[in-house]
């Protein structure tokens, strides 16, 4: 549904506009105002798709709010609803759906939403294919080469150049990874994968995972991670916009030329940025070459074998947390993941006698002491498995297309 709001400095036009769409179940209206600057607010919080505008209200011309809305948010929708035929021209120079004059004629307002609706079922199937071929690849399905070359070819991606790959994370602001969106929280990804894709060096598609970025922008064949890392930050930063009260990361994989090694470079870059918003959530971009990154260890080892060290060390944590309800858990890793003790109690804003004593209590549960090598290391490969298991693939149980908002 495509969530839609009124504005209108007459309250009979608004309730007359509302009548006349409560028909069209595509559209949901969230929203009717006779004042434009509370018409802004909720853009400015909400994801608004489409919006019903008048244009000659008495504090603000609706033309004006039109350019500094198209500034801040380019793919809201809008349709100029006005009783003066002289601001045509200007409507659509800012690239307006349509402009309709009063009163609105039930017919004219039909023709308006079937070609909104048709043009939003064409674009989602045109992203939905996409979604389906790319992750056909993570999943190793395509093995003819040459049929995958021509597949791709039809989707206007091309598999003959180099391309750096990244996989972009959202998490929430605990660093809990969104594997699922949560309500309103899809349509943002849309919308954020529709802004991306405007740039003709990227090519942009969900998984159930996050969302994976083909940058071909980038045109050295080796030693560019310096520009990876460039290019990653302006997608972060475009990224944040969308989902200002959440964490985004980007996990950057090898550079391989072309086709080659395609899923286990986006094994590379979704690693990445899942160790990486563990261990140094602050950084937010994350290169799989970086030293601190151990995300490869989940492919050489079977799942028994993760399962069993997990529960064998930390796991025991996690079941002592579970029953006495204490968070160790949540100190053990900051322990491992921090430099000394004093640095654990100014992250955790606790005494360091507080530290100390729960590390003793840590060391009791696991059996294992965190002041040697050994103890360390195989706490650290243990949180690593921990955070790479629990993955959702992409061949598990949902459908071979990334979730969509579809048109009901």
């Amino acid at each position: 549904m495509l969530r839609t709001i009124l504005v209108d400095d007459e309250k009979p036009a608004l309730k007359a506009l509302e009548h006349l769409l409560k028909p069209y179940s595509d559209l949901e209206i969230v929203g009717m105002f006779t004042d434009i600057n509370h018409a802004l607010d909720l853009i400015r919080n909400d994801t608004i798709q489409l919006l019903f505008l008048d244009i000659d209200m008495p504090k603000f011309n609706g033309i004006e709010a039109a350019k500094k809305i198209f500034s801040n948010h380019a793919n809201i929708g809008i349709i100029f609803v006005t009783a003066y035929s002289h601001f045509a021209v200007e409507a659509f120079e800012l690239n307006a759906i349509d402009y309709i004059m009063k009163p609105v004629s039930p017919s004219r307002l039909r023709k308006t939403i079937e070609r909104i609706i048709h043009f939003k079922w064409n674009t989602l199937t045109v992203q939905q294919n996409k979604n389906e071929f790319l992750n056909s690849l993570i999943e190793k399905k395509m093995a003819d080469p040459d049929d995958t070359l021509q597949q791709a070819t039809l989707m206007n991606i091309d598999f003959t150049r180099s391309f750096s790959l990244f996989f972009l994370l959202i998490a929430n602001t605990n660093n809990q990874i969104m594997w699922e969106p949560p309500d309103g929280t899809s349509t943002a990804v849309n919308t954020l994968i529709k802004e991306l894709s405007k740039d003709t060096g990227l090519v942009v598609w969900q998984t159930y995972q996050g969302i994976g970025i083909l940058d071909y922008t980038i045109t050295a064949s080796v030693d560019c991670k310096s520009e990876e890392i460039e290019s990653a930050s302006s997608l972060k930063a475009i990224a944040a916009r969308h989902f200002p009260d959440k964490i985004v990361a980007i996990g950057i994989a090898k550079r391989y030329p072309k086709l080659e090694n395609f899923s286990e470079r986006y094994v590379q870059a979704r690693n990445a940025a899942i160790i990486g918003i563990r261990v140094l959530p602050n950084l937010g971009i994350y290169h799989i070459t970086d030293s601190k990154f151990l995300p490869v260890l989940n492919q050489y080892v079977n799942k028994q074998s993760i399962d069993t060290l997990i529960d064998s060390t930390i796991g025991k944590l996690l079941e002592h947390d579970r029953v006495a309800g204490t968070d160790l858990f949540h100190t053990m890793e900051t322990i491992i993941l921090s430099n000394n003790l004093q640095a654990v109690a100014n992250t955790l804003f606790i005494h360091y006698k507080t530290v100390l004593f729960r590390k003793q209590t840590i060391e009791r549960i696991l059996g294992i002491s965190m002041n040697s090598f050994a103890g360390r290391t195989i706490l650290g490969i243990a949180l690593t498995l921990f955070y790479l298991r629990d993955i959702p693939t992409i061949n598990s149980e949902h459908n071979s297309t990334a979730k969509t908002d579809m048109p009901s």
